[in-house]
């Protein structure tokens, strides 16, 4: 008889802890968790389609190849931290449309297009990701530049090159302010634009072309972003 009412008394405190338990609030796992969660971040790749971009002097290396596969593992690290991306492309084309056939003016529809995708799509922050390449193959090294209409872009910048410093070890450049890019100039957000490195010096080339070089460039963009989001205040743009 004793042992059932033991039993009894049991039963009742267990179930008097489950009605009054109170979980844990949930907004602040997804916090902990998704630093990003809530921000929707955009990225364009640069080039595509019939507009492949700067090429290695040997020509294995195509931007609109580097840019397209940056651009995918930056998507995928932002997407783990709870960002929502969207994409300018996810494939091989441009966004200029079927009609536009002579270069100078599919070039110039495909800009405006992005511009306009971006801006419809109303995001907290762009990424453009770009390949560099000059005459001289001494040149190497990312840059990342950003336009001065907000100050976001001007922190995200410093924190993103930052980054690149600290896990390429291949560069000692700062960010650059700049009014001559259209897409980072036009769009109605904070945004950068990141040459991921120079096509025309063959040792980056080879790198540019090894999925190694791409997935640490793409985890120093995000590292950037992360950075921003955490509430640091870069000391070059404060």
């Amino acid at each position: 008889m004793a042992r059932k009412v033991t039993g009894y008394i049991l039963s009742v405190l267990l179930l008097v802890l489950l009605l009054t338990y109170e979980a844990p609030d949930r907004s602040s796992w997804t916090t902990w968790s998704l630093p990003l969660a809530g921000t929707v971040i955009a990225i364009d790749p640069g080039h595509g389609g019939k507009d492949g971009g700067a090429v290695s002097a040997d020509g294995d290396v195509v931007e609109k190849e580097v840019t397209l596969a940056i651009s995918l593992y930056l998507r995928d690290f932002l997407i783990q931290s709870g960002a929502h991306v969207i994409m300018t492309r996810e494939d091989d084309r441009d966004l200029a449309s079927e009609e536009a056939e002579r270069l100078r003016r599919r070039k110039s529809e495909d800009i405006r297009n992005r511009v306009k995708f971006v801006n419809e799509h109303t995001p907290d922050f762009l990424v453009s990701v770009h390949v560099n390449s000059i005459p001289s193959p001494r040149w190497k090294g990312a840059q990342t530049f950003y336009h001065p209409a907000y100050k976001k872009s001007g922190d995200m910048a410093y924190l993103i090159q930052d980054e690149i410093k600290r896990v390429l070890e291949n560069t000692d450049r700062l960010p650059s302010k700049t009014n001559d890019v259209f897409l980072i100039r036009e769009v109605e957000c904070p945004a950068v634009l990141v040459e991921v490195g120079f096509v025309s010096n063959e040792a980056e080339a080879k790198r540019l072309r090894s999925v190694e070089y791409q997935k640490a460039m793409a985890n120093a963009i995000y590292q950037g972003i992360l950075r921003h989001y955490a509430g640091e205040n870069p000391p070059a743009t404060s």
